[in-house]
């Protein structure tokens, strides 16, 4: 068992915090003063939100900058993992459980509470944001005080009430980590030709959308591929096609998109995952050479999907 928050508290307090009738109020100026100050912060997580028993993942050892902390490199991605393996996908899509992880590198020092307020443009620090939204006057004061408090719930363990289970793999850069390197890891060791590098391009986009749209297809809970095999095999195909091809349509995020689709399409009129593996593989090659530029993209669901269902 790990620790982790009382998931109905800690769920009480995030929809406290965005329900309409909170926008500009006393409750989110008075979150964000303590998101301001760690020492607050800390206090204010304690006094709001129990956190149940169990043993705590120890914290990365190295104190971490903000722009690691929001988006952090590959080596720091695959420490965090290797560190944190034993975890399991049921702990590890949890919102509760990662805010706690999240806390404890607050109460560790080895990022402050302000990080969290960041909203990755680079330009402006969580610091900066926080104070911005608390000086903020007119018809945007709300708005700004409401965003600001989205991104600190987002980032401190995903918001589930505004952006679906997705947020946890998306939004919260710990549990973002993991679930990259989690993914590279089982890719890597299907696939067993030597593409952990080429994988980790796939996965470790510079697009956040990009990553947006792989998780949306492959990694939440509701993955329209369903059967790992085929998940791998899609990814390892990828990272073949885009291997020192940097300037491929296929790294682009709405690419990505159409591509899945299709793959989703053909699997629904055939169950893929029965296949050999090689077989799976060609059809992958197939409908990622048609996307790369190879051959006209066609219609989602139409002659490429039908064709790739013979």
């Amino acid at each position: 068992m790990y620790a982790e928050f009382d998931e109905i508290e800690y769920a009480k307090l995030r929809r406290s915090l965005i329900r309409k009738s909170a926008r500009g109020s006393a409750a989110q100026r008075d979150f964000l003063e303590a998101v301001g100050d760690t020492a607050a912060f800390l206090s204010y997580l304690q006094d709001s939100v129990p956190v149940l028993d169990g043993d705590d993942l120890a914290p990365l050892a190295e104190r971490m900058s903000e722009a690691e902390f929001g988006n952090p490199p590959s080596d720091t991605e695959r420490r965090l993992f290797e560190g944190w393996r034993e975890l399991t996908p049921r702990i590890a899509c949890r919102s509760a459980f990662w805010a706690r992880v999240t806390q404890r590198h607050i109460e560790e020092g080895r990022i402050e509470s302000s990080f969290l307020a960041a909203n990755g443009g680079g330009t402006v620090t969580g610091a900066q944001r926080i104070d911005a939204s608390l000086r903020a006057t007119g018809d945007d004061a709300a708005s700004m005080l409401d965003g600001c408090v989205r991104t600190v719930l987002r980032r401190l363990g995903g918001l589930p009430e505004a952006r679906g289970n997705r947020s946890v793999y998306v939004n919260c850069p710990l549990a973002r980590a993991w679930w990259r390197e989690r993914l590279v890891a089982e890719v890597a060791a299907a696939d067993g030709d030597g593409l952990e590098w080429e994988i980790r391009a796939v996965v470790h986009p510079e697009s956040q959308q990009y990553w947006e749209e792989l998780v949306t297809f492959v990694v939440s809970r509701n993955s329209v591929f369903g059967s790992p095999k085929v998940r791998n095999i899609l990814i390892s195909t990828l990272a073949r096609a885009l291997a020192g091809d940097s300037g491929s349509q296929l790294r682009t995020a709405e690419v990505l998109k159409q591509l899945c689709r299709t793959v989703s399409s053909i699997q629904a009129s055939r169950e893929l995952s029965v296949l050999h593996a090689d077989d799976i593989a060609k059809v992958m090659s197939s409908v990622i050479a048609e996307y790369a530029g190879h051959q006209t993209p066609r219609e989602e669901g139409g002659p490429a999907a039908q064709e790739h269902s013979i």
